[in-house]
C-alpha cells in the first residue's frame, strides 16, 4: 500500500472525542468532558434559542434590543451546530473497539472500587483510596485514553482518568455512563476477598499463590 494510502487509513482510523469547540487557543483541551457529552446543557442551549427567537416572530423584542438579539441567536446556533458536529460519528470497527474497551474499563472499576458494604461499615481507607483514584495503575489503550483526554504513562491511567474514559466511551456508544451503576453490594465474602487483594496489590505487596 502506497505512504500516503496507509496515512490515510491510519487518520481515517483514529478517534476523537474532543472536537475544536474544546479546544483552546494553544489546541489544548480545555474541558473535563467534551461539550457533546453534556446533553442537558445543549437542551437549555436550544430551549433559549427557541425562546429568544419565539420572541423575535412575535415582535415582543424592544427594536432598540432586536439587532442585538438577533446576532446572539445566530451566534449561538453556530455554537451549538459546532458542538452537535463535534460527536464522532464511529464506525463499525471504531464502535466495536469501544465497546469492548467500555466493558474491560468497567469490569476493572468494578474489581478495584469500594462496595457499598465496605463504605457503610467504613471499613474503607482513605489512603488507598486517594492512591486508588491519583495514581496510574489501570491498563488502558493508550490511544483511546488520549482520545478521551486522559495522560496514559506506560499503558496505564489512574482512577479518576479510567472513570472519565469510561464515562465518555459510554456516552459514545450509547452504553452507561454511570460509574457508581458498578459498585458491587459487597454483602458476600468473595467481594471482600477481591477487595483485600486489590488493596494489597496498590500497597506493593507480594502477592503469594
Amino acid at each position: 500500500m502506497p505512504a500516503k494510502a496507509q496515512e490515510v487509513k491510519k487518520e481515517e482510523s483514529k478517534i476523537q472525542f474532543f472536537g475544536e469547540i474544546d479546544l483552546n487557543d494553544q489546541g489544548g483541551i480545555k474541558s473535563d468532558m467534551p461539550a457533546w457529552y453534556l446533553e442537558r446543557h445543549i437542551e437549555y442551549m436550544e430551549e433559549d434559542i427557541a425562546r429568544k427567537e419565539r420572541q423575535i416572530q412575535m415582535g415582543t423584542v424592544d427594536p432598540e434590543v432586536l439587532p442585538r438579539m438577533r446576532e446572539e441567536v445566530k451566534a449561538e446556533r453556530k455554537k451549538l451546530r459546532k458542538i452537535t458536529d463535534s460527536k464522532p460519528n464511529l464506525t463499525d470497527k471504531q464502535r466495536d473497539r469501544c465497546f469492548r474497551a467500555h466493558e474491560r474499563l468497567g469490569k476493572h472499576i468494578q474489581d478495584t472500587m469500594p462496595t457499598r458494604k465496605q463504605t457503610k461499615d467504613g471499613l474503607v481507607d482513605p489512603y488507598n483510596e486517594m492512591k486508588r483514584m491519583k495514581t496510574k495503575h489501570v491498563p488502558f489503550d493508550p490511544e483511546l485514553a488520549a482520545a478521551c483526554g486522559a495522560k496514559p504513562v506506560h499503558g496505564k491511567i489512574t482512577g479518576d482518568e479510567a472513570n472519565k474514559c469510561y464515562q465518555i466511551l459510554g456516552k459514545a456508544i450509547g452504553e452507561s455512563t454511570s460509574v457508581e451503576a458498578l459498585r458491587r453490594d459487597g454483602n458476600t465474602e468473595a467481594y471482600q476477598t477481591m477487595h483485600d487483594l486489590t488493596q494489597a496489590i496498590l500497597q506493593g505487596k507480594e502477592i503469594k499463590d
